[in-house]
């Protein structure tokens, strides 16, 4: 196991310890309309006997460091939206509206126009409003044009029929687009430990800043009203990789196969350049899928030939 990985993974455990040691004095503050965090991916409020509300809130981690390093924000905005709107998709929840904040040194106007015509753009992608933020000078906490950011998106849950997961279903993952805005600090180590020039370098005949920089798929637009109604259950792989963020939407006693085979190409940066196992990849990163959900195989043909979608596993 690497080094590298080893630490990611203590400070994984040492998070959930305290978030789990918290819930004892956080739910102090609940009341009956609080329907709480089940999956681990968005909290529900019941607002009315018709109406309850799914919230979710987000960064996009040390890829902040990289956009700023390279002067590239056209992407990062959809980072931070799809970061908390795929957390409100696995509650089957439709986006409403959204706030950020933003924290530099300084304000510097291109870098904050970008990243604000990024956010507004995702939003759009979900028919999702931006209706507020809060900007933050901090010259005391951060130096030069590196800066910081998180979202609060809120959405109304569709009311859909419970679906049990049950022996035979069918597992499925719809593609990533590269690593999201999972393992970065892991990558901008490699970067540094191997001296790697991120703006000249270079990786299958493409530049290595346009892979490291691609933004998180929003997957609202790749699975609609009808395919929930399908669905039993969905989990956004983000940090923790793909094993620990399915489990947290299935039943503990499940058993299940999932086929993760072929790793894609952009993996082999990561190999190349650190000694680490695909199981470790796995515990890390999406690797290739950034959403998984169950399904009856009765409804396999409904999913199989979409240009994203792939069985990946089965329930035992």
């Amino acid at each position: 196991m690497s080094k590298l990985y080893k630490k990611s993974g203590v400070d994984v455990i040492k998070t959930d310890k305290l978030i789990s040691q918290a819930q004892n004095f956080i739910k102090g503050s609940h009341n009956d309309k609080v329907l709480g965090n089940k999956l681990g991916f968005s909290a529900e409020y019941k607002v009315s006997k018709d109406v309850t509300l799914c919230a979710a809130t987000d960064g996009v981690g040390t890829k902040a460091i990289l956009a700023a390093e390279l002067n590239a924000y056209n992407g990062i905005g959809q980072d931070l939206v799809a970061m908390c709107s795929n957390d409100l998709l696995c509650n089957k929840a439709k986006p409403l509206f959204f706030l950020d904040y933003f924290a530099c040194s300084s304000v510097n106007s291109k870098q904050y126009t970008e990243i604000l015509k990024s956010i507004t753009r995702a939003c759009k992608k979900i028919n999702c409003s931006l209706i507020g933020g809060e900007t933050a000078e901090m010259p005391s906490l951060y130096r030069g044009n590196h800066f910081d950011m998180a979202g609060f998106l809120i959405g109304i849950k569709e009311n859909y029929k419970t679906l049990n997961i049950e022996k035979g279903d069918l597992i499925f993952g719809i593609k990533s687009n590269g690593f999201h805005s999972n393992g970065y600090s892991l990558i901008r180590k490699i970067i540094k430990q191997n001296k790697i020039n991120i703006k000249r370098a270079t990786f299958n005949k493409r530049k290595l800043s346009d892979l490291l920089m691609r933004p998180t798929r929003l997957y609202h637009r790749y699975i609609d009203k009808y395919d929930l109604k399908c669905i039993k259950t969905l989990s956004h792989i983000t940090g923790g990789g793909v094993y620990s963020n399915f489990k947290r939407s299935i039943p503990k006693d499940s058993k299940f196969d999932l086929n993760i085979t072929k790793l894609p190409k952009e993996y082999d940066f990561i190999k190349d350049n650190i000694k680490i196992s695909d199981l470790e990849l796995m515990e890390i990163f999406n690797c290739g899928i950034g959403m998984i959900f169950v399904i009856n195989k009765k409804y396999y043909n409904r999913f199989v030939k979409r240009k994203l979608f792939s069985l990946i596993g089965e329930i035992k």
